[in-house]
């Protein structure tokens, strides 16, 4: 009766629960970035991304008019309650490690720091890049529907503008036709070694530029099969500018070269000695600049024991990275050495990527150098008839419209390619969790079935207390009890009480006196 009366009271709460509007809703929604260059923090046009642009006001305003939210809630209160933070399966797992390791009581406070500080690092270097959109319900009255189309239509809407503001498109150093021919024109009204000087530089630039972009646009997905208005894709195309670099650019450079020398000789001496001046001092910036940078990160590698010592090449040292210190054989002191080292990782990336970086600065430099001399030579060694002059300038003419029109086929197919592969809405997203309303109720479920469970054995217990209590009366009575009733008693307490009473013990009846009276 009193499980039955149990039960009965917890269902009414639990009834009374559900029927309570709940305290506090909050609207929740998983979507991952998928345009090129999100892990990056930057859009495919190369401008930087952040995780707050798709909350932004300029985003949630457009939405909130459009669904006619204006006399449900405030535009600042909405924004306010609505925020969006890194998720995914990959973070909830080291957050869970962490919280574990957090929770010892015997950490120090900079034992603490060091554990934040790593986790923070880590959770930076994760490769998954979901993020949670959370909108909280507390203070206004939206309805569950409302808050999940409007989760809904927030990422469309970021799409939509980034869309707008040409975020979506891809961004290369594409040249521009139209002024390597307005560069061509100036040279044929201007009879200065300068002008031809520039427009061969102009020229050389033009098709170096082209041609890195080709490349880099030839790993797009997909471009192997896009094509131009002539038919060619942008691997027919590379094939042709390196072909046209290769055998009429550089032999038409030198041409122009031999021209601005025939037609101002004074001129470009002047031009060619300031030209190697400079970049001989480029150069040897550069070489000091790596030298620099070199020295920095060997100092930092040794301060960090991030290599092997020459003197102990042959013995393990536990100052190695990838071999932990064990100061004193304490799990703490493990977990501080390995936070330092992941608080470094980011600098550590950094300086090897500014060493690398200028190392191949090197390199390019002295290859500019190497092929100046080499075209100072040759032009020194030709001379410039006034036929070969004028066939020079009708070949430059055809060049440079030749050049011109690869670029504009090159933006051709880079729109068609940005129309294709950045959608709007595919390519910038993809929904992990559709938008989901998570509840919280005055008093949870949970708290009202342990309520329920602990009533019932509290009254199991004075049930039971109640028959043991009565059980000892019933016993005691029992033990007192004498003369010719007391067997069939105990038989009756056996079959009925399940407990014999034992009788051995109890007061004897007084012995009565021959002939006593009572």
């Amino acid at each position: 009766m009193a499980t039955l009366v149990v039960g009965l009271l917890t269902l009414s709460a639990v009834a009374v629960s559900r029927a309570i509007p709940p305290v506090a809703r909050t609207a929740y929604m998983e979507i991952t970035p998928t345009f090129p260059g999100a892990r990056e923090g930057r859009y495919p046009n190369r401008a930087p991304f952040s995780p707050q642009d798709i909350v932004a006001t300029s985003v949630v305003e457009p939405v909130w008019r459009a669904q006619g939210l204006e006399a449900v809630v405030s535009l600042p209160d909405l924004c306010r309650n609505l925020q969006i933070v890194r998720g995914g399966d990959e973070l909830d797992l080291l957050r869970s490690d962490y919280q574990q390791k957090l929770s010892n009581s015997k950490l120090t406070a900079t034992e603490r720091s060091a554990l934040e500080a790593e986790f923070s690092s880590k959770s930076k270097a994760l490769s998954g890049a979901s993020f949670e959109i959370l909108l909280g319900a507390p203070g206004y009255s939206m309805s569950n529907g409302q808050m999940e189309r409007l989760l809904g239509a927030i990422p469309v809407e970021w799409a939509r503008a980034s869309d707008v503001a040409g975020a979506r498109s891809y961004e290369y150093p594409l040249p521009l036709g139209k002024e390597l021919r307005a560069s061509a024109a100036q040279l044929s009204s201007d009879s200065q070694a300068a002008s031809s000087v520039i427009h061969a530089e102009r020229m050389k630039s033009f098709i170096d530029a082209l041609s890195t972009s080709i490349a880099a646009m030839s790993k797009l997905p997909g471009s192997d099969v896009v094509k131009d208005s002539r038919g060619a894709s942008i691997v027919d195309l590379g094939q042709e500018v390196a072909s046209i670099r290769r055998n009429m650019v550089i032999p038409a450079y030198i041409d122009t070269m031999q021209e601005a020398k025939a037609i101002d000789p004074d001129g470009y001496a002047s031009i060619r000695s300031t030209r190697r001046k400079l970049l001989e001092s480029e150069l040897n910036s550069a070489k000091e600049k790596s030298r620099v940078l070199v020295e920095a990160f060997n100092d930092y590698a040794d301060e960090t024991r991030m290599v092997r010592r020459k003197t102990d090449a042959n013995v393990d040292d536990p100052r190695q990275a990838g071999i932990l210190a064990n100061v004193d054989g304490t799990f703490i002191d493990r977990v501080i050495e390995q936070a330092v080292k992941s608080r470094d990782v980011e600098y550590r990336r950094e300086l090897t990527d500014r060493r690398l970086q200028a190392e191949l600065d090197v390199i390019d430099r002295t290859t500019t150098s190497e092929f100046e001399t080499w075209l100072e030579k040759t032009v020194q060694e030709r001379s410039a008839t006034p036929s070969a002059v004028l066939a020079s300038a009708k070949r430059l003419d055809t060049l440079t419209d030749s050049l011109a029109s690869f670029a504009d086929r090159a933006h051709e197919i880079m729109t068609i390619l940005s129309a294709r592969n950045l959608n709007s809405t595919s390519s910038m997203y993809m929904v992990e969790m559709a938008p989901t309303i998570r509840s919280e109720a005055w008093v949870s479920l949970r708290t009202i079935a342990l309520a329920g469970f602990a009533v019932w054995a509290a009254v199991m217990a004075v049930v039971a207390m109640r028959g043991m209590l009565f059980d000892r009366q019933q016993m005691r009575g029992l033990a007192r009890l004498g003369g010719p009733h007391a067997a069939p008693l105990a038989d009756h307490v056996a079959a009925n009480i399940g407990a014999v009473a034992d009788l051995s013990d109890r007061r004897p009846a007084p012995r009565r006196l021959a002939g006593e009276v009572r």
